[in-house]
């Protein structure tokens, strides 16, 4: 398994008023890679050992020890070749992510409301309506209960 940290960039577009500015941020993310390769595992077998030898000979004779004789001697072992067991173990990886939140922001709100004007004359007094239309704007907040 070999792994490396990658730096991940994420860029968002930020408005405010008239103006759009792209705010970037870099986060870290590890990345790693799985490699299968085989492998043949040897364990040779050395040592040595004394091995007893029957020697015949003419009843009468007698022994007398000699000088070591030594001399390299390749001998095959067969032996059975290892088999290795492998198991999937789950390995955690964590990320940055970033989630979208909703914003609310007070807006004004304007409300028409027709009110009847009445003009004083000296010829001729009469009520005359005129409809005059007044804007009534208010921004909701805590304090007047609206928001």
């Amino acid at each position: 398994v070999s792994c490396t940290t990658e730096v991940e960039e994420k860029c968002e577009d930020e408005t405010s008023g008239y103006t759009t500015n792209t705010k970037c941020s870099k986060w870290p993310k590890e990345v790693c890679s799985v490699e299968k390769k085989a492998v043949k595992k040897y364990t040779p077998i050395t040592g040595c050992t004394k091995e007893p030898r029957e020697i015949c000979a003419p009843a009468g004779c007698g022994f007398k020890e000699g000088a070591e004789e030594c001399y390299d001697k390749v001998q095959t072992v067969v032996q059975d070749a290892p088999k290795e067991q492998c198991t999937l173990e789950p390995q955690r990886t964590c990320k940055h992510v970033t989630k979208l939140v909703p914003k609310l922001e007070p807006k004004e709100e304007c409300v028409d409301v027709p009110k009847e004007v009445c003009t004083r004359s000296r010829t001729n007094p009469r009520k005359v309506k005129k409809p005059v239309v007044k804007k009534w704007c208010y921004v909701p907040s805590e304090e007047s209960g609206l928001a």
